[in-house]
């Protein structure tokens, strides 16, 4: 399922890396040049499902004119949950059907498997405090997405899912390098994620 999340956290966050010889100090509120997520931990790509969310919400076309909005990154998030049956009921995860469609697309990767389940098992309770707060905040971010009929639900969990999935990386998909330590060093001392 991590197949879009390249994509989903390439617009709505930011992974981070330095790209100094030395060790350096991390500072959470400078964060440094992005580095592509998907160099560092190999993820699980994009698929059918993945593209067709992406044409249905007019994102990644040859016609694109940069990043989607908020608005169309929050509905994409929805179609891909909603489309790969992890979300049947709105707002919340059907662990079952993640676990049997991870399994059957992942069948010899058991270390992926596992390490995703566990990325939406510590997301989805942080992010369901997360939305309660955000749905008191009358102008939150969200708010166009909302109108649209998105919860920003699934972005956050996507996005928080896809940074527990990167800090926890399993060895197998993990470039060793000092531009991916210090990144994954960055998103894990800043809290990014959970």
């Amino acid at each position: 399922m991590i197949l879009a999340l390249k994509f989903l956290v390439s617009c709505v966050f930011l992974i981070v890396s330095y790209s100094c010889a030395e060790a350096v100090e991390i500072d959470c509120q400078r964060p440094p040049r992005l580095v592509d997520p998907s160099l560092c931990c190999k993820d699980g790509g994009r698929d059918q499902t993945t593209e067709a969310c992406a044409q249905r919400m007019g994102i990644g076309g040859q016609h694109n004119n940069g990043p989607p909005t908020v608005e169309k990154a929050t509905c994409f998030a929805e179609c891909i949950l909603k489309e790969t049956q992890y979300m049947q009921v709105p707002e919340k995860l059907n662990y079952d059907a993640m676990r049997a469609h991870l399994q059957n697309k992942f069948s010899n990767d058991s270390a992926y498997v596992e390490t995703m389940m566990q990325a939406y098992r510590k997301c989805e309770p942080v992010v369901q405090q997360k939305l309660q707060v955000f749905k008191r905040t009358p102008l939150g971010g969200g708010a166009a997405a909302l109108r649209r009929g998105c919860s920003p639900y699934s972005g956050m969990l996507l996005g928080c899912s896809y940074m527990e999935y990167f800090k926890n990386c399993p060895a197998h998909r993990w470039t060793d390098n000092e531009q991916c330590a210090l990144a994954k060093q960055f998103v894990t001392q800043c809290s990014l994620g959970a």
